[in-house]
């Protein structure tokens, strides 16, 4: 062996040592389980409850207490002057074994209301459009009736700082925030919906308004509405226009305009526009393609509307009753003209005489 040939080694004391690292996709693994785990204390603590408290204030109605005055926490509550006792609703027995389609009530009577007033912060407004709706979950129906808004009606006694007798219309209008002469709870509304129950023995237990803004931008948001006028409509102002019979699109102006005619006809001719209107609107929400667009479609107008509802109630419940609703089912109805008196009636509110309907017990029936 030569001196020069080179000897291996097997120090290892020049080698670096090794250090342990973490892998990088714990790392990610363990941010992205903190972020769930954060966003679900979030929805827990915040979203959740904020999704099922209601979008506006809750109907809040006292106890319509009938019996002899002088009962302890009673008094007899007289009924309209125009009727000879109060009306009741009974509510309709429900069949044995049948349970709700949707959620876990059986019905629901619906307030539905488009003021005159556009305010998004629903300051003011007179009721222009009154619907009671009765939403049957087990049935799967729904029955509509229109309210005409000159029918003359009466508050019960003290729960108005203005004097009987009022137009319905103006029931609304005083519970208001900008007006403020409702002396119970809630605002328009709730206003409303006493003097409804009052005079006509229906209680509402839910409710929703909107204003002029916000059926026209909602109409527009769902592409129009498609209507089948059975004659021509038209109106001297230019900003109402004329409407051709048979089928059409309309934007939520036109729209909106259509639901607002009337010089040439009749208040039942205009209501009864109102409902095409509203029928043409939940045949397209039916569809469908609409269907998946419902929630960024409430997420869009929540703040647009007022509703004793949660956005909880109007997601789960409303999406349900879409998917399992025909159109068909609807039953829309008015109070037909010979049950109605038109007549000219003084309105202390207004300190004038006023067009108005008067009814009678078979309106009530």
């Amino acid at each position: 062996m030569k001196d020069t040939q080179p000897i291996p080694t097997t120090d290892n004391t020049s080698q670096p040592a090794r250090k342990k690292r973490a892998s990088g996709g714990k790392v990610f693994l363990y941010a992205v389980l903190a972020l769930v785990l954060l966003l679900a204390l979030l929805y827990v603590a915040w979203l959740r409850p904020a999704m099922k408290k209601p979008i506006s204030a809750p109907l809040a109605l006292p106890t319509m207490v009938v019996g002899p005055a002088g009962e302890e926490g009673s008094a007899e509550l007289q009924p309209p002057s125009n009727l000879e006792k109060l009306p009741v609703f009974v509510e309709p027995a429900l069949e044995a074994g049948k349970k709700p389609v949707c959620g876990e009530e059986t019905a629901w009577n619906v307030l539905l209301v488009g003021i005159d007033y556009s305010d998004p912060q629903y300051t003011y407004g007179l009721a222009d459009v009154i619907r009671v709706v009765r939403v049957d979950f087990v049935e799967m129906k729904a029955n509509m009736v229109a309210l005409p808004r000159d029918l003359l009606v009466e508050a019960p006694e003290g729960r108005f700082t203005e004097q009987n007798p009022m137009k319905i219309n103006q029931s609304y209008l005083f519970g208001t925030p900008g007006w403020g002469g409702y002396l119970g709870e809630g605002i328009g509304a709730n206003s409303l919906a006493e003097v409804i129950r009052y005079n006509f023995g229906v209680t509402p237990q839910h409710y929703a308004v909107v204003n002029f803004d916000t059926v026209i931008n909602f109409i527009d948001a769902i592409g129009g509405v498609e209507v089948d006028l059975p004659q021509a409509v038209e109106d001297p102002s230019p900003s109402l226009g004329y409407f051709p019979a048979g089928p059409q699109v309309l934007s939520g102006e036109r729209a909106l305009a259509l639901m607002r005619i009337r010089t040439y006809y009749s208040d039942s001719f205009r209501v009864s526009n109102q409902t095409l209107v509203m029928k043409a609107i939940l045949k397209k929400l039916t569809q469908p393609a609409m269907l998946v667009r419902i929630p960024s479609l409430l997420e869009e107008f929540k703040g647009a509307f007022l509703t004793d509802l949660s956005m909880d109630q109007i997601t789960n419940l409303g999406m349900c009753f879409l998917k399992n609703f025909e159109l068909d089912n609807l039953r829309a109805a008015q109070i037909p003209n010979e049950l109605l008196t038109a007549d000219f009636a003084y309105i202390p509110s207004l300190g004038s005489t006023s067009y108005t309907y008067r009814w009678d017990q078979r309106t009530v029936d």
